[in-house]
């Protein structure tokens, strides 16, 4: 039988999800936390005909969704019961934040023609949020508003089939981040709404704005979201428990230290005015301009958000690329 995981998979929480996956079958119940997992691997799996990204798959860019998904699970961020009864609350704005990484992606796929098609599951409770539902084919409701994704994940999709292995994976990874931030503008338009922002707390919900803000720094940079970049630099930086009351930046006393800096440097994306972000981000494209810089991102990115004494040579660094011809 062929790997289609890293052997390594096996000392983190995400093998036990991965191992019980069922794939989509006739019905895809993306409700349930096991079925967008086992969504998750049938596209991971069907990515990587003739070990496009290794033999064991750990070249995958996907792995990055799926290690995510574990986190809101883990953390409890997907309802109040969802660790009891893996059932993902379809009021829960991270598990819609999911939902448009994961049935918008599978959707994209179908479109590609990379895995097969399943009639869709609509949500099995109240919700502020538009979900698509039904299908195969014409019969299937997919909101206006995630259009847009489906079409960027095609896309995504085709290229993937189109691209040989051994090839260079910067163009993958650009249009998986280009695909990642459309739906998220879908997400972070709901979270300014009363009714979808009073699911978290304030703090929590400003976290999850931060992050789909995150996003368009992490797409110019064509961040690396393989098996191996997630396991030795995506998993010790999110907070283990929901924010509260008391996380305003600098505050997370009880959190690692790596933690506490990620998570002020993602409430202060929240916070920064429209204009300031704009002009930031604009800055931040500009530095990441040539493969050397998007090659060194992990210090410079750092430099960016979190300056401090020992990496001064990284913000200088900053200065050179962003003055370069």
């Amino acid at each position: 039988m062929t790997v289609t995981h890293p052997a390594e998979l096996a000392g983190h929480d995400l093998h036990g999800s991965w191992t019980a996956a069922p794939g989509p079958g006739p019905r895809f119940d993306p409700f349930s936390f096991a079925q967008r997992m086992g969504a998750y691997r049938s596209l991971i799996e069907a990515t990587n005909d003739g070990g496009r990204f290794g033999a064991d798959n750990r070249g995958n860019p996907l792995w990055g969704l799926m290690f995510q998904h574990q986190w809101q699970f883990r953390t409890g961020r997907l309802g109040p019961t969802s660790r009891d009864d893996g059932r993902i609350d379809p009021a829960a704005p991270w598990g819609y934040g999911n939902y448009v990484l994961c049935v918008v992606p599978w959707l994209g796929a179908v479109a590609a023609g990379t895995v097969p098609d399943a009639r869709l599951a609509g949500p099995d409770g109240p919700t502020p949020f538009d979900h698509a539902r039904g299908g195969p084919g014409g019969s299937r409701y997919v909101p206006a508003a995630l259009h847009p994704g489906v079409a960027d994940w095609r896309a995504y999709f085709e290229l993937v089939a189109a691209t040989p292995p051994g090839g260079d994976d910067e163009p993958l990874r650009s249009a998986l981040w280009k695909a990642h931030k459309t739906c998220l503008d879908v997400v972070a338009a709901q979270l300014t709404r009363d009714d979808v922002a009073a699911f978290h707390t304030p703090q929590e919900t400003e976290f999850l704005r931060g992050w789909c803000r995150m996003v368009d720094f992490l797409w110019a940079a064509a961040w690396r979201t393989d098996f191996d970049s997630m396991t030795d630099h995506g998993l010790d930086v999110l907070p283990e428990r929901m924010l509260g009351p008391g996380d305003v930046p600098g505050a997370q006393s009880d959190l690692p230290g790596k933690v506490r800096r990620n998570v002020r440097s993602v409430l202060g994306l929240a916070r920064t005015t429209d204009r300031r972000y704009a002009v930031n981000l604009w800055l931040w494209r500009r530095i990441m301009r040539t493969r050397e810089a998007r090659d060194d991102v992990l210090p410079l990115l750092d430099a960016v958000f979190d300056r401090r004494r020992d990496n001064r040579a990284q913000q200088l660094r900053l200065i050179r690329h962003l003055l370069r011809p």
